[in-house]
Parts: C-alpha cells; structure tokens; sequence
C-alpha cells in the first residue's frame, strides 16, 4: 500500500477522524460485496476504499455523511454542577470522627 495515499485522502477529507470512518465504512461494503470504483487487482478492501477517495470516486452527497459542518458543530453544553450549601465552601463532604474506631 502506498503510505502517503493518506495525505492524497486528506485532500477530499480533511478531518482524519471522519477520513477513517468513510474508509472503514467503504472497506466493510467493498468486503460485503460492493462492486469497486476503481481496478485495483490484488488489493486489500482497505486500499481500495483508500484509494477510491483520493481519486475522489464519490459525489459529495455520499461523503457527507461523514463531514461536520461549522453550523453543526456546536459545543456541548455541561450541565450545571450544584453543591451542597450553595457552593460557598469546598466540594468535599466535611470529614467527621467515627463513633468507634474500625480495625
């Protein structure tokens, strides 16, 4: 396999996280069965799938499922923490002696 093909993948997909899902999902389908976009003989479903996005053998519309656009991509809110006495004092429960020792 061509170890810089990845950097000819990231050209179409530039998020590496959505580059190895498309290409995990595109090797499982050409493994199921799928017929390939490219002849490649004697290559691994994972090269091919590799491969068939560099050379860019999608429309957009089936390459968007793994791309996040800005408008989407929003911050997730957290929720809001509540402590005990209103959070003045530290968020350690207060520590007390034990009635009897414990051995």
């Amino acid at each position: 396999m061509d170890p810089l093909i990845v950097f000819d993948c990231e050209r179409v997909l530039a998020n590496r996280f959505a580059l190895a899902v498309a290409a995990a999902a595109r090797s499982r389908s050409l493994n199921r069965g799928a017929e390939p976009r490219l002849e490649m003989p004697g290559a691994t479903a994972s090269e091919i799938a590799l491969k068939e996005i560099a050379q860019r053998s999608f429309l957009p519309d089936e390459l968007a499922l793994f791309l996040i656009e800005p408008a989407e991509a929003k911050p997730s809110r957290v929720p809001a923490i509540r402590f005990r006495g209103g959070g003045r004092h530290a968020a350690a429960a207060p520590v007390s002696d034990p009635p009897e020792a414990v051995h």
